[in-house]
């Protein structure tokens, strides 16, 4: 396991240990599913691009909720999709209120791709407004802007944030340490366990999830 761990971290790609197979949740009860997939080239080991995939209660059609477009349904026709977190049954009712409630307020404006806000931004916005805890990944840029300076609590739930436009911090009993210059995200995860990198999938260590 040391060996593949160095290995990994000399490719400078990350490595995603235990990674969990990416599958659409079945059943006809209501679904949210936060994921998440690389950036076009040239930003593609440096960016991801997060958004939400909803399913209505007792519906079979997936409906996407993001901020411009990468392909429809919840993980069908995008590459090297992740998926971070799964909400079902009413919270997931709620969520799904709460997500096309919100989502217009949500829009970044002026849109700027770094230090933000952006489309990760956006993201971030609706999990802290509608309660649904999840981390986005260390790559996904623009997950932490604030403002010139903001301070928020972490969209895992469990701790707080500091930003600026040039550095900022979050501490979290889950989420850890990270320490953000330039949009860039360093730190460790506490649970699962990770090496939080600006690169890659955005994790050296175990999987999110």
């Amino acid at each position: 396991m040391s060996a593949r761990l160095a290995a990994c971290a000399l490719a400078l790609g990350g490595c995603v240990i235990a990674q969990r197979r990416v599958a659409v949740p079945g059943g006809d009860d209501a679904a949210i599913v936060l994921a998440s997939t690389a950036m076009p080239e040239p930003i593609s080991e440096v960016g991801r691009h997060a958004w939400f995939a909803v399913r209505e209660r007792g519906a079979r059609d997936w409906h996407r909720i993001e901020y411009g477009g990468f392909g429809s349904g919840p993980l069908d026709g995008v590459s090297d999709v992740r998926v971070h977190a799964i909400w079902r049954g009413t919270e997931a009712e709620a969520g799904i209120a709460c997500l096309r409630a919100h989502r217009d307020r949500a829009m970044p404006r002026p849109y700027l791709m770094v230090p933000g806000p952006n489309s990760n931004t956006f993201v971030d916005r609706l999990l802290r407004w509608c309660h649904l805890h999840a981390d986005l990944p260390a790559t996904a840029v623009g997950k932490d802007f604030r403002g010139l300076v903001g301070v928020s609590r972490t969209t895992g739930g469990t701790g707080v944030q500091f930003e600026t436009a040039v550095v900022g911090v979050k501490v979290g009993l889950k989420e850890g340490v990270e320490v953000h210059l330039l949009s860039l995200t360093f730190g460790i995860d506490l649970w699962p366990p990770a090496i939080l990198l600006p690169f890659g999938p955005g994790r050296l260590g175990f999987d999110d999830r």
